[in-house]
């Protein structure tokens, strides 16, 4: 804040909130398993990890009992398919598996999942779209309607979840569906199964992209001891402590906590001693320029050794930011009714410039 004849003009830096969204209704953990089928040029390779009954072709267009790995498809069967350019992420080099269900209905998709986390909660979630156009099949098409169940490797039924008719769409639409399950004491493998409740025929055909296996656990919220978002900014050769807090719903029995950091908000590594719902870090005035990221994680006792048992809370991150370099050039003073002028040159994120003086009061804001 600065005194200009008697105007005050007031600075005001912005930073944006950063939001993070989940579908498991605590928090998740990173992928223990994540089905991606790859990249590349078309065609991708035959299912090798997991097993189906359906018959594997290399062409864009696989007919009824049969399945391919694309990057995209176009114009089958006489354009009623949709035109898919890319897979679930957006990557237009990405793998999906696209099938064309058999006449009767059957498992397309069988896998064993190894490694999982005994005793644990987990997230299964799969990206589906159906491939049909509305307007296919006189716009009766047959609708992929589909059931996944987790097994034990001794076929104990662990859990199901029916999708019921995944509708067409006017567009190509990917849409998500998942569901939780636990991992009995000593189980650390289970089997996936995929099974087409639908007949084939005029429709039932699917794209599958992206199966995940994430644990989910409470929700954990983390903050600053300063401030309501999840990122703060601080000026190179300041310093500044800061104390992060994570607030922990019910749902673990024995959690134990365990913050990390990441250079890059995607490899995280452990803090030593850092293992309670709080932690103090001291930034001094020889931090370096970049952005510091700050989660905390937790399991239940006997899983915290393992990194992937975890869930974990949304990121803090810390910007040591170079010193705004601002200058302002100005017509004051000013007569009362006469334009008062403020001309900024600088370097920012957000600002905001309010001024009060005997006539009045104004203020703008302006981003750089």
């Amino acid at each position: 804040m600065r005194l200009l004849n008697g105007i005050t003009i007031l600075i005001t830096l912005f930073m944006p909130p950063t939001a993070a969204a989940q579908l498991c209704q605590g928090s998740l953990g990173d992928p223990m398993v994540n089905i991606t089928f790859g990249s590349g040029p078309n065609p991708g390779n035959a299912l090798t990890a997991a097993t189906t009954a359906y018959q594997f072709v290399t062409t864009d267009c696989p007919d009824d009992g049969y399945y391919t790995v694309r990057n995209k498809t176009s114009t089958c069967f006489n354009a009623s398919w949709q035109n898919v350019d890319e897979d679930h992420t957006g990557d237009a080099n990405g793998f999906f598996m696209l099938v064309n269900a058999s006449i009767q209905p059957s498992a397309f998709y069988l896998d064993t999942v190894k490694g999982l986390c005994s005793n644990t909660t987990f997230e299964f979630a799969a990206w589906i779209m159906n491939v049909m156009l509305s307007s296919a099949c006189g716009a009766g098409g047959i609708q992929p309607n589909l059931t996944f169940t987790i097994e034990k490797t001794d076929g104990t039924l662990l859990q199901t979840y029916n999708t019921n008719n995944i509708s067409t769409d006017q567009t190509p639409v990917w849409k998500q569906f998942g569901f939780f399950f636990v991992t009995p004491p000593g189980i650390t493998d289970v089997v996936l199964r995929i099974f087409n409740n639908a007949k084939g025929g005029c429709g039932n055909d699917l794209a599958l992209d992206d199966i995940t296996f994430r644990p989910c656990g409470p929700r954990l919220t983390s903050s600053f001891n300063t401030g309501i978002y999840n990122i703060d900014t601080l000026c190179q050769g300041t310093g500044k402590t800061y104390t992060f807090n994570c607030a922990v719903s019910a749902g673990f029995n024995n959690p134990v906590f365990q913050w990390q950091q990441s250079s890059n908000g995607s490899q995280w590594v452990d803090i030593p001693g850092a293992t309670t719902v709080s932690y103090a870090k001291q930034f001094t005035p020889a931090a370096a320029l970049g952005m510091y990221y700050y989660r905390m994680t937790a399991a239940e006792a006997g899983n915290i050794a393992s990194s992937k048992c975890r869930v974990s809370s949304n990121p803090l991150i810390v910007n040591i930011a170079p010193i705004p370099e601002i200058s302002f050039s100005h017509n004051s003073p000013v007569c009362e009714q006469d334009i008062f002028k403020i001309e900024y040159a600088g370097r920012g994120d957000w600002y905001s410039v309010s001024a009060q003086g005997p006539g009045g009061s104004f203020s703008s804001c302006c981003g750089v």
